[in-house]
């Protein structure tokens, strides 16, 4: 009985989802109040008033720490979108090239991952899919195609989710970044396979192996290798501007064996004098300012010791000016006086993007505030004990599943690490299994689902004027992370098998 009262939180967020087809801001606020149910009424998980509101107030404040970047992230977009800058930059790519496979390659795994890298939680989606739109993609289609491109959350916010983790259990941030980049290799060859077929079915696959090779090599080994011997916190910024850099060289060298001229094309943007320099100058300053913020020691210490949110009773600390919302708040205010945006644009996009955050934040504050009421109470520890006992050392079967419900439920690789990484750790040295493992198996788990997250499939569908298909688009996606979790399941299982 109590395994079943310590699961019903989790489980009621599926009913709500899949059962009886709620949209994630009713499911989450409906789950809210059966995890309430259970620690006002049931003994073994009972927890007085004012500890359900200190969790609450927690999951608000973490939520804060993602609705800080959020916000701005989709205030940026509209304000591009109604300048006129998504057109430009999907014009550029449609002028590049017409190869429709070749326009899936380049966004999913360099624009999009690029811009994930620098600022995260799902900012890289909010560009890649009106790009996608403004290309003629159908929205569905273009919805999935952008989700893709979150395929490595791992190394989003400049890898903040892989840093908690590591601070957390101690392992040193270039062994559990490199040793995440091994994880994760088969699910980028997963992911840019089903981006193609997506797009085109197997046939897309079979005629584009050569540059579906050529993507994958290099953005798995470039990941892997700045992981492990530059910087966890960069590698995922850098990997992409090579993928992208290759894709136009391979673009390039297509163009000249059809002795198509490709310098015009890219250099102009449908008759517009607007070079691509200057349409890409938002996100070129976001990640400049970010990577000044991190790389240089004077400027970073003071950003972290200036402008502090610390709530010592609630465990919780915030850099406002360290944030990348402050960044991604800076380069909005960059855009509006580089393109002379009128207030009327600016009032515009403003009232667009509180309609679309508040949604959002509620439904992601309340999935928090169920994980942190199902913590304090003892569920957590108690679903991570019975495993432990129930499947001894094959624990390591259900450590990806962990993970990804983690990732699923917050949408945040940071939260569902700060969630679930220290009870992996502790179940995996009271079977006997390797703790280094099970993190990693963790850590990967948890970034690829969170692409499932329901709250980011909510935004995703309106980003895309798709809502009635919401519970389509959620099912179709979190069907395709699934997927990818069965890979790290089968990674986890065959490691620890052979090395334990």
């Amino acid at each position: 009985m109590e395994i079943f009262l310590a699961l019903s939180p989790i489980l009621s967020i599926f009913l709500f989802l899949f059962a009886f087809k709620q949209t994630s801001f009713r499911s989450a606020i409906f789950s809210y109040f059966v995890c309430l149910g259970i620690v006002l009424l049931f003994q073994p998980f009972q927890l007085h008033m004012g500890e359900i509101l200190h969790a609450t107030a927690k999951g608000a404040l973490i939520c804060f720490i993602v609705a800080y970047v959020l916000f701005f992230g989709i205030f940026l977009f509209h304000l591009m979108n109604q300048i006129g800058l998504i057109q430009s930059i999907a014009s550029f790519v449609s002028d590049t090239t017409n190869d429709r496979m070749m326009q899936t390659l380049l966004i999913c795994f360099g624009i999009c991952p690029l811009i994930e890298s620098a600022s995260g939680f799902g900012i890289g989606f909010m560009v890649a899919a009106p790009i996608f739109l403004s290309l003629g993609y159908p929205p569905f289609q273009a919805a999935l195609l952008s989700f893709i491109g979150l395929l490595a959350s791992s190394w989003g916010a400049l890898a903040t989710g892989t840093i908690i983790g590591s601070q957390l259990v101690n392992i040193p941030l270039s062994v559990i970044g490199s040793s995440t980049a091994i994880l994760s290799t088969p699910i980028f060859a997963y992911m840019m396979i089903t981006s193609l077929y997506i797009v085109g079915g197997w046939r897309a696959v079979q005629e584009k192996w050569l540059e579906l090779l050529g993507f994958f090599l290099l953005f798995s080994l470039s990941i892997f290798l700045f992981s492990k011997y530059v910087s966890v916190e960069l590698a995922g910024i850098l990997s992409p501007l090579m993928t992208i850099a290759f894709g136009f060289i391979r673009i390039k060298a297509s163009a000249a064996k059809r002795k198509v001229t490709y310098s015009q094309s890219a250099a102009s943007l449908s008759g517009e004098n607007r070079s691509i320099i200057k349409i890409l100058s938002p996100y070129l300053f976001l990640t400049v300012c970010i990577l000044l913020s991190r790389l240089i020691p004077n400027v970073s210490h003071t950003l972290q010791s200036t402008f502090i949110l610390d709530l010592p009773s609630y465990s919780y600390k915030l850099a406002l000016l360290y944030s990348p919302g402050f960044w991604l708040g800076l380069t909005c205010m960059f855009t509006i006086m580089l393109f002379h945006v009128p207030f009327s644009i600016v009032k515009q996009s403003l009232c667009s993007t509180v309609r679309q955050w508040i949604p959002f934040a509620v439904t992601t504050t309340m999935f928090i505030s169920i994980s942190e009421i199902m913590g304090v109470s003892g569920m957590h520890q108690l679903l991570a004990q019975t495993a432990g006992d129930a499947f001894g050392k094959m624990f390591m079967i259900v450590t990806p599943f962990i993970g990804a419900i983690g990732g699923f439920l917050t949408g945040s690789n940071a939260g569902s690490n700060a969630m679930f990484i220290k009870l992996q750790v502790q179940t995996a040295q009271h079977v006997g299994l390797s703790w280094q493992s099970i993190s990693i198996s963790q850590n990967a788990s948890s970034s690829i689902s969170t692409i499932a997250c329901p709250s980011r499939i909510t935004l995703g569908a309106y980003l895309c004027n798709i809502p009635s298909r919401e519970n389509e688009l959620l099912r179709t996606t979190t069907l395709m992370i699934s997927g990818a979790v069965m890979i790290v399941l089968i990674e986890t299982v065959s490691w620890l098998t052979m090395f334990q």
